[in-house]
């Protein structure tokens, strides 16, 4: 029992982590880097490229709160069945933390950055612009990107408080 507790919870954790690392190092570098080229009118580049980052970022939030959802459950039945002597409450944290962040991102930030996205129209594309729209979605865009950080580090502390050896009894 303990092993498939912990093999579940370290496969929701490697998910999790691993999709944040691959959406930062793959998806979003090459959208705008293969995709945006493709197209002649750099407004349009930057929309499709855009539009292809926005989607996998929604996704990869969907598959981020369900893996938090199970890490919760796996972590308080670990504790329950007594499966662990480990505290629950550094882990228990850092999951509410990646969870709550991410969902801000999902249901708060994204959304307002697609209204503004749509308000800036070709003005997102100039990076001269003054557009106040596209000021404001650059300043939601750092903020999205500094969330996805602290979920990735706290996803990296998980990792590490799991790679620890259990207490002795």
């Amino acid at each position: 029992m303990r092993t498939l507790l912990r093999s579940l919870l370290l496969l929701a954790l490697v998910v999790w982590v691993g999709g944040l690392l691959f959406f930062g190092a793959v998806v979003a570098p090459v959208a705008f880097e293969s995709l945006m080229p493709m197209f002649p009118d750099p407004a349009v580049g930057l929309q499709v490229a855009g539009a292809m980052v926005r989607n996998s970022l929604l996704h990869l939030h969907d598959i981020g709160l369900f893996c938090g959802a199970t890490l919760l459950l796996l972590c308080i039945v670990e504790r329950v069945t007594r499966a662990t002597r480990r505290s629950i409450a550094p882990p228990l944290v850092l999951i509410a933390v990646m969870m709550g962040l991410t969902a801000y991102s999902q249901f708060s930030v994204i959304p307002r950055m697609e209204s503004l996205r749509i308000q800036a129209g070709p003005a997102l594309a100039d990076p001269a612009s003054t557009n106040p729209a596209r000021v404001d979605f650059n300043r939601l865009h750092n903020l999205s990107t500094s969330l996805e950080g602290i979920v990735l580090l706290s996803g990296l502390g998980l990792i590490v408080l799991y790679a620890r050896p259990e207490p002795a009894s």
